[in-house]
């Protein structure tokens, strides 16, 4: 199960372990930067992971490809 919500700077993701072994997880993403949280018992705190949207889109591309080494070719327009 997964929550999606989107304001006008964020898109908020939260996938949820619908066995209740694992925490949630929380994808904050904005233009800038993604960052990826979950809370660690172990710790008592939450964890982050931040990375660029760029990051981001590969590991999304990661997830239907083949075993191998892969180069995104990105197409930007403007300056």
């Amino acid at each position: 199960m997964f929550t999606n919500e989107m304001d006008h700077d964020e898109t908020k993701i939260i996938i949820l372990d619908d066995n209740g072994f694992h925490e949630d997880v929380e994808f904050n993403i904005y233009d800038d930067c993604v960052i990826i949280r979950q809370w660690d018992e172990s710790i008592q705190n939450t964890v982050e992971i931040i990375m660029s949207p760029d990051m981001f889109d590969d590991f999304v591309t990661a997830l239907n490809k083949p075993e191998g080494a892969f180069r995104v070719d990105r197409k930007y327009n403007g300056a």
